[in-house]
């Protein structure tokens, strides 16, 4: 077994490059036949811009292409749907104006709440995706809800899953932290609601061409139905969703996203018994051409808007993982996406200013950023465990580049690179750097491999490491019953990538899942999965360290509830011991009215308590989550999290940690809002609390007030503050 799996990168490598240059064609022919016929249409040019203001009441919109024929994908694929949905489209040389009639019967029935921008979860939307360079890949993403609140984003179709901030938008997510400028405005009557958009063309880019001939898929969601609705239809029997959208050219002289953006940003912090720390900064925009655009970042804003949600750190092994929250980090992290999370930027602390260009030109897609951090996390130095960095600076790069084969494949190359000196004039005396390719392939119509291979090396003082290799490799299934995946990863323990996150190291690691969907595809119940998982890995000894065998159960319906369960049998190594355990999760979720949303989930078995003598105690731990809206602009989110360890099943408990968390939101008008998080963890006795007035005209142009508290319980009892903040952020935002 271990000499057998030394072969299965090489097997899995070779099976692309075999089927490569047969499938591009069968592919480029499926793609013909998914966007013909009437699924695809030329936008009319209007004589003159409509009003939006949400009415669909000017005249304009009836010159507009009119689209009516749209299909349902929930519950029931192919089927009519149970409301009808219109939408009209046209143009003019600045902007691409999309208006849609959603019928409703029951429009006092519509799921609608005003929110601050990007926070429409569980209400119905209008959700536009343009794949404007027509390649599969990746589509901006223009949500709307009834209350005219927007959302926009990013999908793309190869991200990975399960890491950061997703979104809604159908059973694919998209990355909600792209932020553009788009008009809109919506209305509830009698018929149901309206919903109007001007999407300015310099808020998107594509190809610097006379024509354009984008992808243009447009969904419906009516969430008390849990229907889902499309245009052009979605089928389960095509692996793949941008593969399945429809065909929208604009063949006009059109406005070109050579636009310049400035804004400037004002950042104040004062603390108890303090001075306000006034800390200024201004970030820069420019579309050197449609397709190709430049950032410029100097004294970035990192003030306290976003908070992370609190996690359990008790009794773990591995390190735990916290999204990025920075607004110049997060737009265009796609471009810097590869299987391995090579470009982890919270290991940038504190940058003086940062650097980004990217885009793609013809069939290549490019993203190059630098940053300088001048405080930056130590580089894992070999030679020495604890070294000096105190007084060092680090210079950050990160270069991608790739190249598409045909729809929906790519290879492509990247390389890290962090620099770190005690001056500017010595700062090439340390690095690390990381280099590597990496591909992904369709194969016929229901397979895809994906592959990274790279080598990473260290520099520190006079020593320098050999390069050290690590691989990734996927190949998956997905079709409309059988679903399964193979991975393979092979990680060095010396292997280093200081921009990266790796949970662990030091593996080889096989892992499997085969899955098979029923699929009722009744109001009740849409789908039911059960799913077995096999993962097997060893370290670089060839000394088997895990070995789990897992069964899963997975099943959807009603008023968009789920349910899963999955029972786990485990062998885990640690510090030489083998313990083998048995572990049962179950988590369930529903919306059955419109202001509740509610899940619950739980897990008890064996566990490990990691510590320098180990032992295999048992666990238990159980939680939920509850959001309220009462009122249409009220929303209260709350979670609670409760573990509970103990030496064994029915003995003394070792430790308990309860976390609290209370998320309340008032908006008093589309721009206004008002925002209260309290989180509270009585394992560290500690009381975070935080109060945020919000005024967001647009992205960009926005206003903050805060205050941060931060309490701890003493010996005593009683809770005293540890610190509090005020802080206060502007910027304003314009484009040239």
């Amino acid at each position: 077994m271990k000499k057998k799996l030394i072969y299965i990168p090489i097997f899995l490598i070779a099976v692309p490059l075999f089927f490569l240059s047969v499938q591009s064609y069968a592919d480029d022919k499926d793609n013909d036949n998914a966007n013909g016929g009437n699924f695809r249409v030329t936008a009319p040019q209007f004589s003159s811009s409509p009003k939006i203001d949400g009415t669909l009441e000017s005249p304009i919109w009836e010159e507009g292409i009119i689209i009516d024929n749209f299909t349902q994908y929930e519950p029931q694929e192919g089927s009519e749907p149970s409301e009808k949905t219109v939408a009209y489209i046209g143009y003019d040389s600045k902007n691409l104006y999309i208006a849609v009639r959603a019928y409703d019967s029951d429009p006092d029935a519509v799921r609608a709440c005003l929110t601050k921008r990007d926070s429409v979860f569980g209400d119905d939307v209008i959700t536009v995706y343009l794949d404007t360079f027509n390649d599969k890949k990746r589509a901006f993403v223009f949500q709307v809800n009834p209350c005219g609140v927007q959302v926009d984003g990013i999908y793309t179709e190869t991200r990975r899953r399960g890491r950061g901030r997703g979104g809604g938008g159908g059973f694919f997510g998209f990355d909600r932290n792209f932020d553009t400028f788009f008009t809109t405005e919506a209305n509830i009557d009698e018929k149901g609601y309206t919903v109007e958009m001007a999407i300015p063309f310099k808020s998107l880019r594509f190809p610097n061409t006379p024509n354009q001939v984008w992808g243009l898929q447009i969904m419906r969601n009516i969430q008390r139905k849990n229907e889902e609705i499309y245009w052009h239809p979605r089928s389960r029997d095509v692996n793949g969703f941008l593969i399945q959208a429809g065909t929208l050219e604009v063949q006009g002289q059109i406005e070109k996203g050579k636009n310049f953006e400035i804004m400037p940003v004002l950042t104040g912090l004062k603390a108890l018994d303090t001075k306000v720390d006034a800390d200024p900064g201004i970030n820069l925009k420019y579309g050197i051409t449609s397709d190709l655009t430049a950032d410029v970042t100097i004294n970035p804003d990192f003030s306290q808007i976003e908070a992370d949600m609190p996690q359990i750190d008790v009794n773990q092994r591995y390190a735990l993982y916290y999204p990025e929250k920075r607004p110049f980090f997060l737009e265009g992290k796609d471009f810097f996406d590869t299987p391995f999370e090579l470009v982890y930027t919270r290991n940038i602390v504190n940058p003086l200013w940062g650097t980004k260009l990217t885009g793609k030109v013809g069939k290549i897609t490019m993203g190059f950023m630098s940053a300088y951090d001048e405080t930056p996390p130590e580089i894992k130095n070999p030679w020495e465990d604890d070294p000096d960095i105190e007084d060092y600076r680090g210079l950050m790069n990160v270069f991608r580049i790739k190249r598409d084969l045909y729809s929906e494949s790519h290879l492509g190359f990247i390389l890290t690179d962090k620099e770190m000196g005690s001056s500017w004039k010595n700062l090439t005396h340390n690095y690390n750097r990381v280099a590597g390719f990496d591909g992904h392939f369709k194969l016929w119509n229901y397979y895809r491999l994906s592959f990274q291979v790279v080598g990473s090396q260290t520099k520190w003082g006079d020593n320098k490491t050999d390069i050290v290799p690590a691989m990734s490799f996927n190949f998956s299934r997905r079709a409309r019953h059988l679903t399964f995946s193979l991975d393979y990863n092979q990680i060095p323990e010396d292997f280093s990538a200081a921009l990266g996150f790796f949970r662990r190291k030091d593996i080889r690691s096989l892992s499997t899942r085969v899955g098979y969907a029923f699929l009722p595809m009744n109001e009740y119940i849409v789908d039911i999965r059960p799913s077995l998982e096999y993962r097997r890995i060893y370290d670089f000894s060839n000394t088997l360290t895990d070995e789990e065998v897992q069964l899963g159960f997975f099943i959807t319906g009603w008023r968009n509830s789920f349910i899963y369960a999955s029972y786990s049998i485990e062998m885990e190594r640690y510090e030489g011991i083998d313990f083998h355990r048995k572990s049962f999760r179950g988590w369930i979720r529903s919306e059955p009215l419109a202001w509740l949303n509610a899940s619950f989930n739980f897990s008890f078995g064996d566990s490990i308590y990691y510590d320098e003598n180990p032992y295999l105690g048992y666990k238990t731990s159980f939680g939920f989550t509850l959001t309220l809206k009462p009122l249409t602009n009220l929303r209260a989110y709350y979670t609670f999290r409760n573990d509970n360890f103990y030496e064994n099943k029915g003995g003394e408990r070792v430790y308990k940690v309860n976390i609290i968390s209370q998320r309340i939101s008032y908006q008093l008008t589309r721009h206004l809002s008002l925002r209260l998080i309290t989180d509270y963890n009585d394992y560290y006795k500690k009381i975070y609390t935080s109060l945020l007035f919000s005024y967001e005209l647009r992205p960009g142009t926005v206003f903050y007030f805060g205050i941060d508290d931060n309490q701890e319980q003493d010996d005593a009892g009683i809770y005293k503050i540890e610190g509090r903040f005020v802080f206060v952020k502007f910027s304003y935002w314009w484009r040239i």
